[in-house]
């Protein structure tokens, strides 16, 4: 392309719904919380714990149970969230441990449920490097092994219509009703 020329890539190629958030990998969302909080003005924090039973989660296709505490705060139109591994194996954990604290995904709504949405991305040689499932198994979470092409790890977040999820995304205050668990 030249200076000045416009390209467009047709509808029917996007793989992505709209983006929901940023994430970090951290030791300890607590301290990182009161940190963004104190130095830069994020928050308030809603800071969740959730115990995910191995028929619920896998990495790289093998069951596993976990332990995550997450944190969210909405930076104006972006909704930032911190994630901890407290106990299992995680994509978070090998990251820390490869990487040390430092943003590890971007997250995108799907465009369908779960397994569907995983099954287009392996249709492109895409594999899931972690799975996560709510207690209704059609919805949840995956992180793609996306590093090497995008330069960095995307999430794809399938829940249904006002789902817990997208009802902390589309707060405008995590304070408010639909920030409330």
């Amino acid at each position: 392309m030249r200076p000045g020329q416009t390209k467009f890539i047709p509808d029917d190629r996007i793989m992505l719904g709209e983006p929901t958030h940023v994430c970090l990998v951290v030791r300890n969302v607590e301290r990182t919380a009161e940190l963004y909080s104190s130095l830069l003005g994020f928050g308030p924090f809603l800071i969740r714990v959730v115990e995910i039973p191995p028929d619920r989660a896998s990495v790289r296709g093998e069951p596993v149970a976990q332990v995550l505490k997450f944190g969210y705060a909405r930076r104006g139109p972006v909704m930032f969230e911190i994630v901890e591994t407290v106990a299992g194996r995680t994509i978070y954990r090998e990251f820390l441990e490869q990487h040390g604290e430092g943003i590890h995904h971007i997250g995108f709504r799907g465009n369908g449920l779960l397994d569907a949405e995983l099954a287009r991305w392996q249709g492109l040689g895409v594999a899931p490097l972690q799975v996560n499932r709510r207690d209704d198994p059609r919805y949840g979470f995956a992180y793609l092994d996306t590093q090497a092409r995008f330069g960095c790890i995307i999430e794809v977040v399938c829940d249904p219509s006002l789902g817990w999820w997208e009802s902390v995304t589309l707060a405008k205050d995590l304070g408010g009703p639909l920030g409330k668990l």
